[in-house]
């Protein structure tokens, strides 16, 4: 009798603590959506989040081709190569697509070329401008103007501050692209950086006011790559006709 009271007793305590356990775990579950219990208003514990950005210039491999210093191509005849681009290192990466992953490193590559549908990128080095580092060629002219785009990608680190009842910063780290542009002058003997802005093509193209004048609505203002890009193809068309 006693033994089978002692029974009872141990199922009514594990019963007890079974609906305990429930009670606190659905009042738990209800904080994150109960607006009295803003997840604000609760210690928080910080947690670096995933990087967002890359290094690289695109996130998987693409076709493409590029020429060494040594005189070879890739790929090479008969062989299939995909491509990538380290930007801040300027290593171009080349696999085979099976097994093998190649890199080179700037000084032993003269230009290369990714294409990705109907996206092509290609860069190559200017000894105007600089004999080390890759440039991305937006418009190339042997009689007119040639176009560069230089990418600088830097490395932001998470600066996140939570001081309680205030934060500050980001918690992550992030990839972030900067860039510079140039303009190199018919003849090849020099050459201006400037920002994509209205007022700075305009000064750095002093002699071609008119094609200017025709070509934009306003004198102020910041251009987009594209339009830069169609502004300087236009010139060079008017230039060689």
């Amino acid at each position: 009798m006693i033994a089978c009271l002692r029974n009872t007793g141990l199922i009514l305590v594990s019963l007890l603590c079974s609906i305990l356990i429930q009670g606190q775990q659905q009042e738990l579950t209800g904080i994150g959506s109960d607006l009295n219990h803003r997840p604000g208003y609760l210690p928080t514990f910080f947690k670096k989040e995933h990087v967002k950005g890359s290094p690289y210039l695109a996130g998987g491999w693409l076709r493409g081709n590029a020429e060494l210093t040594d005189g070879r191509r890739l790929p090479e005849p008969g062989k299939v190569g995909y491509f990538n681009f380290d930007k801040m290192t300027e290593r171009l990466y080349v696999t085979d697509g099976i097994s093998r992953i190649w890199d080179y490193p700037s000084d032993s590559v003269n230009s290369f070329t990714l294409a990705d549908s109907n996206v092509v990128l290609s860069f190559g080095k200017d000894s105007l401008i600089s004999r080390t580092h890759f440039l991305q060629v937006l418009v190339q002219s042997e009689k007119g103007y040639t176009v560069y785009r230089e990418w600088i990608t830097k490395l932001n680190r998470s600066d996140f501050r939570d001081a309680g009842y205030y934060t500050t910063g980001t918690s992550y780290d992030e990839y972030v692209d900067l860039f510079n542009y140039y303009i190199v002058y018919p003849g090849h003997r020099k050459y201006t950086r400037l920002e994509l802005k209205v007022r700075a093509i305009y000064k750095a193209l002093p002699g071609e006011k008119s094609k200017l004048d025709s070509f934009f609505s306003e004198k102020s203002g910041s251009v987009d790559l594209n339009t830069f890009v169609l502004l300087m193809q236009y010139i060079n068309e008017k230039r060689n006709g």
